[in-house]
C-alpha cells in the first residue's frame, strides 16, 4: 500500500463499520498488524485503477501460521476473492486464519458474517471454514432506559485498567455469590459501555441472580452516561443468549474467525 492509497483504504473499512467499532478515523495512521512477521497491507484495484479492496496479513511468530487480520472489499465477491489470492500468495504454504483482527473496539475478533455475507461466501469458496465464533449483542440504554435494580444489590468498586467497575454480590454471610465487570464508555470502547464479564457461582445458579446482577449493570452503565452497552457470548451458548435477550439486548451479528489448513 502506498501513502496515496490511505484515504481509499479508510473508506473501505468505514463501509464495513459495525456498531461498537471504532470509526476508521480513530484507528489511523494505518499500519500493518503489529507483532507479526512479513506484515503487509496489500490492495487490489478495479479496472479503472482505483483501490477496490485491502487486506492486512502477516505470519504469527509463535507457530508460523498466516493471519489475514483485516479484509475489506465492499462486499464484491470478485474483489474479495482477489484479496484472498493476494494474501495467500504473500503468506505462502502454511495454515491460515482469516479475520483475526478486532471486529469491535473491545477486541473481539472475527468477521460479522450476517452483515458481510459476500465476504463469508468468498472465504468458504477459497477453502476456509469457521474456526471460532462469538455472538455480539447491543443494548440501547437511551431509548429503552433500564429499570432500577432490585435487591440484593452488588457492591460497586471502581477499577482503573481498563476504566470501569466491578460489581460483586455476596450473601448475608459475606460469601461471594456473583461478579460482573463493566468497562466504562470511553473513546477506546467507541463510547459504549461493555459487559466484560458476568459470572455466578455454580451453587447459586438458577436462582435469578444473573438476571438481577445484569439489571444492576444496565442501570449503573446508564447512570454513568452510557447510551449503549455491548456484550458477547460464545456462539451456541443458549443460556447466555437468553439472559441477554431477557435484558433487552439485541443480537447484532456472529463474529467468526476462519481457518484454512494445508
Amino acid at each position: 500500500m502506498s501513502p496515496d492509497d490511505h484515504a481509499a483504504v479508510v473508506a473501505l473499512i468505514d463501509a464495513d463499520w459495525l456498531p461498537g467499532q471504532h470509526h476508521p478515523s480513530r484507528q489511523f495512521p494505518l499500519k500493518p498488524a503489529k507483532r507479526l512477521r512479513e506484515a503487509e497491507i496489500l490492495v487490489v484495484c478495479n479496472a479503472h485503477g482505483e483501490v477496490a479492496g485491502m487486506v492486512d496479513a502477516g505470519a504469527r511468530p509463535a507457530d508460523g501460521a498466516g493471519l489475514i487480520v483485516q479484509l475489506h472489499g465492499r462486499e464484491d465477491f470478485e474483489i474479495v476473492t482477489a484479496l484472498l489470492t493476494v494474501a495467500r500468495a504473500h503468506l505462502g504454504q502454511r495454515t491460515l486464519y482469516a479475520c483475526t483482527g478486532s471486529a469491535t473496539a473491545t477486541g473481539i475478533p472475527g468477521l460479522p458474517v450476517e452483515h458481510r455475507t459476500v465476504t463469508a461466501r468468498a472465504l468458504t469458496a477459497a477453502g476456509f471454514s469457521p474456526a471460532s465464533a462469538q455472538r455480539y449483542f447491543l443494548r440501547d440504554l437511551a431509548t429503552a432506559p433500564p429499570a432500577p435494580p432490585v435487591y440484593p444489590l452488588a457492591d460497586v468498586t471502581p477499577i482503573a485498567d481498563p476504566p470501569g467497575w466491578q460489581l460483586k454480590l455476596t450473601d448475608t454471610d459475606g460469601r461471594h455469590i456473583a461478579t460482573a465487570i463493566l468497562r466504562a464508555p470511553t473513546p477506546e470502547t467507541a463510547d459504549m459501555a461493555v459487559l466484560w464479564q458476568l459470572a455466578v457461582r455454580h451453587s447459586h445458579r438458577r436462582q435469578g441472580i444473573a438476571t438481577r446482577l445484569l439489571g444492576q449493570c444496565l442501570h449503573h452503565a446508564a447512570g454513568h452516561g452510557a447510551h449503549h452497552l455491548t456484550a458477547d457470548a460464545p456462539d451456541g451458548d443458549i443460556p447466555a443468549a437468553r439472559l441477554l435477550a431477557g435484558a433487552g439486548f439485541l443480537p447484532l451479528d456472529t463474529l467468526t474467525v476462519y481457518q484454512r489448513r494445508l
